[in-house]
């Protein structure tokens, strides 16, 4: 028979007992039996607020055993909006299941990933733009004439080393129909715009992509630094007498793998203030001034 544990004035007269002799407190028992029923409603709240908090941030891990919407040899994580199914018999370390932890991981995009086997994976995201969906369609070898959409969302199917990506998008068909009905705006992947604004996209000081044709793409960036600025203006093949001023911010025009890109930087024009240092960086040509 299994037996129970101690209710929980039992188990704080008995902690109280030992903290009592370990400090050598001259407490009877009478006064360490008025001090537990006294303390266990403190002890009782505490320990449910503490388990209230481990509930509510640690991540959900179960195997759904019955539900009609899951197979019983599923296991599923729900963590931070993210819903991962994998295959009860699934290797954690198969190339599926490596891909889509690194998705989950890297990408806010994400929003469900099914690894039903070791080699096929199902991926959901979410994109907030037509540009991040072509990232997502480039990222996973994806033709854009492959798309199909129904509905609100778009379906698609790439190939990723060893593995099958089946890839929807949640919400991509009103943004493709609103690009179809712009003049102009109908831009496949593989278009010079296009392959800019993807690559583009991965900076982690870009925080805008426009893409206006199918040779024109806009990139709105913050850098951070004189270096970064640089970078971009080496990259973009821009001569230091093309960039003028907006207010704060530099701009210029350069190109990128066939295409015309245009750069607004923000807060650019402070890396111009030291024209020395600005010279020397290479910002300003030889006769030009700051």
């Amino acid at each position: 028979m299994t037996s129970q544990p101690a209710p929980l004035p039992h188990r704080l007269h008995a902690a109280l007992q030992t903290a009592a002799a370990m400090l050598d407190l001259p407490l009877a028992n009478r006064q360490l039996e008025a001090l537990a029923f006294e303390l266990t409603p403190m002890v009782r709240a505490l320990c449910a607020e503490s388990a209230a908090a481990v509930a509510e941030d640690a991540p959900v891990r179960y195997a759904v055993a019955r539900q009609d919407d899951e197979a019983a040899d599923v296991e599923v994580t729900k963590y931070a909006g993210c819903v991962s199914r994998i295959g009860a018999d699934v290797d954690h370390d198969s190339p599926a299941a490596t891909l889509a932890a690194r998705f989950r991981e890297h990408h806010h995009d994400v929003v469900v990933t099914d690894v039903p086997t070791a080699t096929y994976l199902g991926l959901t995201v979410r994109p907030q733009s037509v540009t991040a969906w072509q990232w997502w369609l480039e990222h996973c070898g994806v033709s854009a004439d492959a798309v199909t959409v129904q509905g609100t969302d778009a379906y698609a199917v790439g190939v990723m080393g060893d593995v099958a990506v089946q890839l929807c998008g949640e919400g991509v068909g009103p943004m493709l129909a609103e690009l179809d009905g712009r003049p102009g705006l109908d831009v496949v992947l593989d278009s010079p715009a296009g392959t800019v604004a993807a690559k583009a996209r991965r900076q982690p000081d870009v925080t805008a992509v426009e893409i206006r044709d199918a040779h024109t793409v806009a990139l709105t960036v913050y850098p951070r630094s004189l270096v970064e600025w640089q970078w971009w203006l080496k990259e973009l093949a821009v001569e230091p007498r093309a960039v003028t001023f907006e207010g704060t911010a530099a701009v210029a025009t350069g190109s990128k793998d066939g295409a015309t890109v245009h750069l607004h930087g923000d807060g650019a024009r402070t890396f111009y203030d030291d024209a020395a240092a600005a010279r020397l960086a290479g910002l300003i040509a030889d006769q030009a001034q700051p």
